[in-house]
């Protein structure tokens, strides 16, 4: 079987402009839209699959969303076209759909097109201004895939460096005061220094904060993401549902980062219970994946969320590429 019968989902969600950025059950919802971070991560797993008109849609979007005073535009909608929301409580999630934006340029190498370049290098510079750490590691991931070393990446790995060290205390290894969604990426963005910049100090933080993840997101050994019903605050009660695919999917991609740092094959073990965490390995051992490999979009208290979105089903491709690569799982 051909690992691009992984994809079927995402062309069923995908048409001419970009992928829709939610399903109403398995039939993709157009009054949503689409979202930039849905096409920019789409176009990773488009081009690490290979699917060259996949990867030409998605890129095409991101290329189209460019917008003088927002860099790019966030949100497009069929009757509407491209829109932006200005309001200061959307800034963090701005800074994260750029974060999420760079990163698959960087990581594809389509940061070079002439259509992009401009803002690309405009935006790279704005990112050394940001407060947001989830868009931070994820420009870090793009910026590390790069031999070139920018003086942004120097910047933000301070700033991801310094906001642990403000916020680590006793047994609470994190870079927040709480924990929401896509946790992961924050360590995983530092092995990824580590292993392009041998930087030990990124690694030391990496691997503390991997572990603080692998040890306060597991209920008897069975990987629970943070439900996004509460979150969990330092000293407060963890939320248990509903838990998100991105957050199993971004813990396997940090996994296989941590294995490949280390080869501690405690890390190769949970990497394999967090990619299981899809296929039943989960406080209700349901399966979130379909017979066509579709994903659902969360584990719940009375069993999955029946819709089918694309941030789902983008991020199971995601960590389906690193099970790949560790071999943790055949087609």
């Amino acid at each position: 079987m051909t690992p691009k019968i992984l994809l079927k989902k995402i062309r069923h969600l995908t048409t001419p402009v970009g992928i829709y950025q939610h399903g109403s059950l398995n039939t993709p919802d157009p009054k949503f839209g689409y979202a930039l971070e849905d096409q920019a991560r789409a176009l990773i797993v488009a081009h690490e699959f290979g699917e060259r008109k996949l990867e030409k849609i998605y890129l095409n979007f991101v290329i189209a969303a460019q917008a003088k005073d927002v860099f790019f535009n966030q949100f497009f909608y069929e009757e509407s076209g491209f829109v932006e929301d200005n309001t200061p409580a959307t800034v963090l999630d701005r800074e994260e759909a750029y974060g999420i934006t760079l990163w698959s340029l960087y990581k594809t190498g389509h940061y070079k097109n002439p259509k992009l370049n401009e803002t690309v290098k405009k935006l790279t510079s704005h990112s050394k201004n940001w407060s947001s750490p989830r868009g931070m590691a994820a420009a870090l991931i793009g910026l590390t895939s790069l031999a070139e070393l920018f003086p942004e990446e120097e910047i933000i790995v301070e700033k991801l460096k310094n906001f642990y060290y403000k916020t680590a205390k006793g047994n609470w290894k994190w870079f927040e005061n709480y924990l929401t969604y896509g946790n992961a990426i924050l360590p995983w963005s530092l092995w990824e220094r580590f292993l392009a910049r041998n930087d030990i100090e990124s690694k030391k933080i990496a691997e503390e904060t991997t572990d603080f993840l692998i040890k306060t997101c597991q209920i008897n050994g069975v990987p629970a993401p943070i439900g996004n019903k509460g979150w969990f605050y330092k000293n407060g009660e963890k939320s248990l549902f509903d838990q998100q695919p991105i957050d199993a999917a971004y813990m396997t991609c940090c996994l296989e980062k941590s294995y490949l740092a280390t080869q501690k094959d405690f890390y190769l073990r949970w990497a394999e219970k967090w990619w299981g965490w899809f296929w039943g390995n989960n406080v209700k051992r349901i399966s979130l994946i379909d017979k066509d490999f579709a994903c659902f979009d969360g584990l719940t208290e009375n069993g999955v969320n029946l819709n089918q979105g694309a941030e789902s089903n983008i991020c199971f491709l995601m960590a389906a590429l690193s099970a790949l690569k560790l071999k943790i799982w055949q087609l």
